[in-house]
């Protein structure tokens, strides 16, 4: 290919990208969940975390020959729900090669190692933590497409990357795993130099993403607009063959509280269910500040009735109560509870009371504003763990 060729091939995927991304960050602006200011300013930062999660996710650490483990997700790339209680990573794999996964345990409540895929479902094969084998807080997995001793994950010609989602049950019990991965088929040598041919796949391949993903998302809540403050499954089916992640799925509301009200969510966790967890997020399915907000809760850190029913209190002022989940100064969001490893998707029961009336109609445990200050401070150390090691 002569230079002449190459610099069009290179303007016209950079060309592509630009227009995809005004078109759709466009649209979807214009679609904002709600007049507020908030949702719109949050908006525009979701185009800018969309744009940076597809192009870096499609531009770089492509090359399965050579793979290494990265965040995926974090405070500053957020789609679909993600939780506050979690650390995602994600690598490059094919279906040919054999990869071997090593390393430390940690302290996650629960552990999913998932097959990334092409086409529908995009998730394939998984290992939960429960099927983990564990030898004295190490912990290693084979992907290949042939049979493996202990954990191995079958791979085929679909197979395109790994996930591994961590979720903590307390903020106080926060130890990452310490993971490597590597292509066994392939050796240790550096990789190729990049082509024109295969940057320009890249750059194309993130427009087609964000297309894709970004309405995806967005129209995930705004197809919620009739049933305000009342909760419905999520994509997929409880065992997720419908294209949610593997191993359980969410039940999900898009919530609408004035700033005096409070949207008390009541439901009993099925048996047997390995995890679940409760989060809230903005309208662009994004979870809210973590590190500085009340936005998740799981079966460790939430408090359980009597009769093993959990009551979540979501609302803007701090109700004194236990099981406070804010609403970060919005109007309108999404609250969502995963359901892991269960056959059951138990829908909660809702209400909306004025805040005053919390600790009444609840009769939840009572929370100073001491130990509300020392949870505060908890979900800070959480945070700095996952993210500034």
């Amino acid at each position: 290919m002569t230079w002449n060729a190459q610099l069009e091939a290179a303007t016209a995927a950079w060309r592509e990208l630009c227009r995809t991304l005004e078109a759709t960050g466009t649209d979807a602006l214009e679609r904002t969940l709600t007049h507020d200011e908030i949702d719109l300013a949050e908006g525009l930062r979701h185009l800018t975390r969309m744009t940076h999660l597809v192009t870096v996710g499609s531009v770089e650490n492509e090359d399965s020959h050579h793979p290494y483990l990265w965040t995926a997700l974090d405070p500053h790339r957020k789609m679909g729900g993600d939780n506050p209680q979690g650390l995602y990573l994600s690598a490059p794999i094919n279906g040919t090669d054999t990869f071997r996964l090593h390393g430390s345990r940690g302290s996650a409540r629960w552990i999913s190692i998932i097959v990334a895929q092409s086409g529908t479902p995009p998730f394939g094969n998984a290992l939960f933590l429960p099927d983990l084998d564990v030898t004295d807080d190490s912990i290693e997995v084979l992907l290949s497409p042939e049979p493996q001793p202990h954990n191995w994950l079958r791979t085929d010609e679909r197979s395109t990357g790994i996930l591994i989602r961590q979720f903590f049950g307390t903020p106080d019990q926060v130890v990452p795993m310490e993971l490597s991965l590597e292509n066994v088929s392939r050796g240790h040598l550096p990789p190729e130099p990049l082509t024109i041919d295969a940057a320009v796949a890249r750059v194309r391949s993130a427009a087609t993403r964000f297309a894709a993903m970004l309405p995806m998302m967005q129209g995930e809540l705004l197809d919620k607009a009739g049933a305000e403050n009342t909760f419905d499954t999520d994509i997929g089916d409880p065992t997720s063959t419908s294209g949610g992640v593997p191993g359980g799925n969410a039940v999900t509301a898009r919530w609408r509280l004035e700033p005096d009200e409070a949207l008390i969510v009541r439901v009993m966790p099925p048996e047997p269910c390995a995890y679940w967890d409760v989060q809230v997020g903005n309208g662009w399915y994004e979870s809210f500040d973590y590190r500085h907000h009340f936005s998740g809760l799981t079966c460790d850190g939430a408090h359980i009735d009597d009769d093993g029913t959990v009551t979540l209190v979501l609302s803007e002022r701090d109700p004194g109560t236990a099981n406070w989940l804010e609403t970060a100064g919005h109007r309108e969001g999404h609250i969502a509870i995963r359901w892991q490893l269960t056959e059951e998707l138990p829908v909660p029961e809702t209400q909306v009371v004025a805040i005053g009336d919390v600790a009444s109609v609840t009769g939840l445990p009572r929370v100073s504003p001491e130990q509300r200050t020392r949870d505060r401070a908890a979900l800070q150390s959480s945070f700095d763990a996952r993210f500034c090691r």
